[in-house]
């Protein structure tokens, strides 16, 4: 392999090494939560498997390719997600760009380093279910193949990924959509793959030739990658619709140094192309419910004594998910995303507690899609009780409430001002943050949702106490959050 490939290669992996150094050290307890949490998640994912496979009749039956075409679909998505922030909305990349190394250079040293993370990412987690495995002697369901077909799997996600980030980057909208619609069909195809062929050798055939197939396209249409950076570093909105002006959409009975910095965050949160993105998987966790409505029926009979617990758990779950999609993960990035821009918040006339006010505001504005996609159109197609539908609602604010302080919070107490990603938190805040999320909505829940089961009125009123307690826990979190931002020493 070329040298100028391995030495920019060498130079990411080196750089994210240290980087991850420095958090582990900088924050040991984290670390260790974090380790705990992924021993424990994996643990109890790995004994559903085992209990699950010794039932002799399931709701839902998952065959080899299932499980195959999940781990690659994941795998894809995330490659895809993370070549665009890292690669195509990576402004520190013009140094190389307008350097004299070749464009394919640079695209084979950022595909080889998502290949190594993705397959570092496989190679981690199989030693943590091996170690599992053999600790407690659980007993999985898999073939002799599973893990080299899995691998080679493994290794086309991320190309295919990385081919697929580059295509949505494009300014030209008919290529992008021709590319997008043409090469999307890769994805049938290797679940098609996958579910028909059981010989090892004959998904190592087809799946090898759709990664030649990719490189050689990749290789082929190298021009459109300076195409796709540009345009992912010059263009910064992510739709046509406009407020007529800032300042005359929020209420003014709202205090004016909250509703300017809330308006100012509002408009740019839907500027950006995320944001759209965030609102479509919102509804389509919306749609889930629906499916799995159409699937089961009213009364679903799932042999498992937990037929009436069915929707109700599924709609917490949804709103867990809705919450840290519309809430959580983009407040994560409210203070560290403004990067050199910071300096103009630490210069506002204003309170610092107003400041984050204005930015909790803005988190919350969307929230309205939450209760009226997830929180209220199954409750009343299942027609249940109104006592039912208003414990949803509430339970949707609750969850709005407390996982906005946390997620602002965080925000404040762990920024990430590398520029590069835009601010995005390394996967240790991030995950720790979601578990912390989740033990919220396990204190929360717990006792009104026990009371509820016996007495309706008293578990409504338990739950409107966890309101309230949610809505303190939220002034809390803002005011350490104001006094943390005043601590905040900018070296621009």
């Amino acid at each position: 392999m070329d040298r100028t490939i391995l030495e920019l290669f060498a130079y990411e992996i080196i750089q994210s090494f240290r980087a991850t150094k420095e958090k582990i050290f900088e924050h040991p307890f984290m670390t260790m939560w974090f380790l705990l949490l992924l021993f424990t998640g994996f643990g109890l994912v790995l004994f559903l498997i085992e209990y699950a496979s010794t039932l002799d009749e399931l709701f839902i039956e998952p065959t080899r390719g299932d499980v195959l075409f999940s781990i690659f679909f994941f795998l894809f998505a995330k490659s895809s997600a993370e070549t665009v922030d890292d690669t195509f909305r990576n402004k520190r990349l013009k140094y190389l760009i307008t350097s004299p190394i070749s464009s394919k250079k640079i695209i084979f040293s950022r595909l080889l380093k998502e290949i190594w993370y993705n397959l570092l990412l496989v190679a981690m987690s199989l030693l943590i279910v091996t170690f599992l495995v053999f600790t407690f002697n659980i007993q999985l369901p898999i073939d002799f193949y599973f893990i080299p077909h899995l691998y080679i799997l493994v290794l086309l996600a991320p190309i295919a990924g990385f081919f697929m980030a580059m295509l949505t980057q494009l300014k030209d909208l008919k290529k992008k959509l021709f590319g997008i619609v043409l090469y999307g069909q890769t994805i049938p195809i290797v679940f098609y793959i996958v579910r028909t062929f059981e010989g090892a050798l004959d998904i190592f055939f087809f799946i090898s030739v759709l990664i030649l197939v990719t490189m050689i396209l990749i290789l082929i249409k190298s021009d459109l990658f300076i195409d796709a950076w540009v345009h992912g570093n010059t263009s910064d909105t992510g739709s046509s619709f406009r407020f007529h002006k800032a300042g005359d959409f929020l209420p003014k009975i709202i205090k004016e140094p909250i509703r300017r910095v809330a308006e100012k965050e509002i408009l740019e949160r839907w500027r950006r192309k995320e944001t759209p993105g965030s609102v479509g998987v919102t509804a389509l966790i919306g749609f889930g419910l629906f499916f799995m409505y159409f699937r089961f029926g009213k009364s679903p009979d799932l042999g498992l004594d937990v037929d009436e617990y069915l929707y109700p758990l599924l709609i917490g779950m949804a709103l867990y998910l809705g919450v840290v999609i519309q809430i959580v993960l983009p407040s994560l990035t409210l203070f560290s995303r403004e990067g050199r821009k910071m300096w103009t918040l630490k210069v506002l006339p204003m309170d610092s507690e107003d400041i984050i006010w204005g930015k909790v505001l803005s988190m919350m504005f969307f929230s309205w899609i939450i209760i009226f996609i997830i929180a209220l159109p199954l409750p009343i197609v299942l027609d249940y009780s109104p006592a039912i539908v208003l414990f949803s609602i509430i339970s949707s604010i609750v969850m709005i409430l407390s996982f906005t302080g946390i997620g602002v919070w965080a925000s404040v107490k762990f920024p990430n001002y590398d520029e590069s990603n835009d601010g995005a938190p390394d996967i240790i805040t991030m995950y720790s943050i979601l578990m912390l999320c989740l033990l919220a909505f396990f204190l929360f829940f717990i006792l009104p949702v026990t009371i509820f089961q016996a007495d309706m009125v008293l578990g409504l009123l338990a739950l409107i106490f966890s309101a309230d307690m949610s809505l303190l826990l939220l002034v809390i979190l803002v005011k350490r959050s104001a006094i943390r931002f005043e601590k905040i020493q900018l070296d621009m």
